[in-house]
């Protein structure tokens, strides 16, 4: 298909076959279909700002992007967190330009219009120059529809978009179990690692939504030396992956790999923690946990997480288990800024906490060992996707074909299960869903 100044519902339709499972690679490629993204996505879904556990104070700040708009994710002084727009309705300055912060509201740079952690305009530079002739509350800061689950800060511009219990559905189930698996829940470790390799900003999620294979083509070496078990490892791995189920739950596309009967169950738990998971989750979520020695997932459109035991020497150090969350910033066709941050539970002793923060940093960050492996392919993708002739062609997910109608039949969990990993149906989930919000179906 040729590239359009403009997109057609039906053309864009076209461009995800869903009897196929192909996709044009116009998808990655195309200038104007980004533009659409921003608007048709990023827009009007539910999209992941930040964790509850970064602004734990009223008065505490950080802030983000939903799309390409920069956003404030604060909690104001009666205790309500809100997702303000960061820009003057004077003439559309930042009004706060620190990643984080603490303070009873934002002074704009520019000419000194004050506003409170509510949004609220508190004051113009001169007032009485008005003349009684501006209603100053319609320039108080634009705000966002803001929902929370298990911590988790979502938002949205959309105001008529459904509640977000609604937009996560079945997802939640799943959504429990990693951040709502102990009373207090997570906490996140620190502020977000942030980098922006060169490739479209779907790849990631695609990935984490989540692409089997790759993980012992992609990342063989480094499987082995993060579980110091050397070729064993990687077979270890590649027959769990091959056994273990991938899931799509409402906007929910991921895995969980479980370790083979010889492996340990809770490998590299703290006892103490598996107690408050056995009290916290349902006894169906706890049985898919005992076993898991990965899960990665992508919540549509942009928020993703990993989760998986990491030891350089097993004996010098015990394994520990990381969880990183990231959002897949849009940034233009080509280019995507990631945002990646590293949780533990909030009843976790702070050695753990720190063992699980440097096992993340050493694996998933721009220095870490599996993302320089994602990033090279990533990059290799849409390299490989640019050209005049390249880009008429498709990316193929044509293993659903022989799996998509072969659910798991007593999958203890809500939603859709399938029986590997590797089965490429949840990875293309992700691109139907993409194809429903860019069409206008949804």
């Amino acid at each position: 298909m040729q590239i359009e100044q403009g997109w057609q519902p039906s053309e864009i339709e076209r461009l995800v076959d869903v009897e196929n499972a192909t996709a044009s690679r116009l998808i990655f490629t195309d200038e104007n279909l980004f533009r659409l993204e921003l608007q048709r996505i990023f827009t009007r879904t539910w999209l992941y700002i930040g964790h509850e556990s970064e602004i734990p104070r009223n008065g505490d700040y950080v802030t983000r992007k939903m799309g390409n708009d920069p956003v404030i994710l604060v909690r104001d002084d009666k205790g309500r967190v809100r997702v303000l727009l960061n820009s003057c309705t004077h003439r559309g300055t930042l009004v706060c330009r620190t990643d984080s912060g603490h303070g009873r509201g934002f002074t704009c740079p520019y000419h000194g219009w004050v506003f409170g952690t509510s949004g609220a305009l508190v004051a113009t530079a001169e007032d009485d120059t008005y003349g009684g002739k501006v209603d100053f509350r319609s320039l108080d800061l634009r705000q966002a529809r803001v929902g929370s689950y298990a911590g988790l800060v979502f938002a949205t511009w959309n105001h008529d978009a459904p509640s977000l219990d609604e937009h996560l559905g079945d997802a939640r189930w799943y959504l429990d179990i990693m951040f709502g698996r102990t009373p207090k829940g997570m906490t996140v470790l620190g502020p977000p690692h942030r980098w922006s390799p060169t490739n479209n900003w779907k790849l990631g999620p695609l990935n984490f939504g989540a692409d089997g294979p790759h993980a012992v083509k992609v990342h063989g070496p480094i499987v082995d030396a993060t579980l110091a078990g050397g070729g064993g490892a990687r077979a270890m791995i590649h027959r769990a992956l091959l056994d273990s189920p991938s899931v799509h739950a409402g906007p929910y596309n991921g895995i969980w790999t479980q370790g083979p009967a010889e492996m340990p169950e809770w490998m590299g738990h703290d006892p103490e923690l598996v107690a408050l998971y056995e009290r916290t989750l349902k006894p169906e979520q706890f049985q898919l946990f005992k076993r898991c020695i990965a899960s990665v997932g992508t919540v549509f459109p942009n928020f993703s997480w990993v989760y998986g035991p990491v030891s350089f020497d097993m004996q010098r150090e015990p394994i520990v288990n990381f969880f990183a969350i990231r959002v897949w910033q849009p940034i233009a066709v080509n280019r995507t800024e990631i945002w990646n941050w590293f949780l533990a539970e909030e009843e976790a002793g702070e050695a753990l906490k720190h063992q699980a923060m440097l096992a993340g940093v050493r694996t998933f960050t721009a220095g870490g060992t599996f993302d320089q492996d994602d990033a090279e392919a990533w990059h290799g993708i849409q390299r490989g996707s640019e050209g005049e002739i390249s880009r008429t062609l498709d990316v193929n997910f044509q293993v659903a074909l022989n799996y998509r109608d072969r659910p798991i039949a007593d999958w203890a969990g809500p939603g859709v299960a399938y029986p590997s990993n590797y089965c490429e149906v949840t990875e293309f989930n992700n691109l139907l869903q993409w194809r429903a919000y860019m069409s206008g179906a949804r």
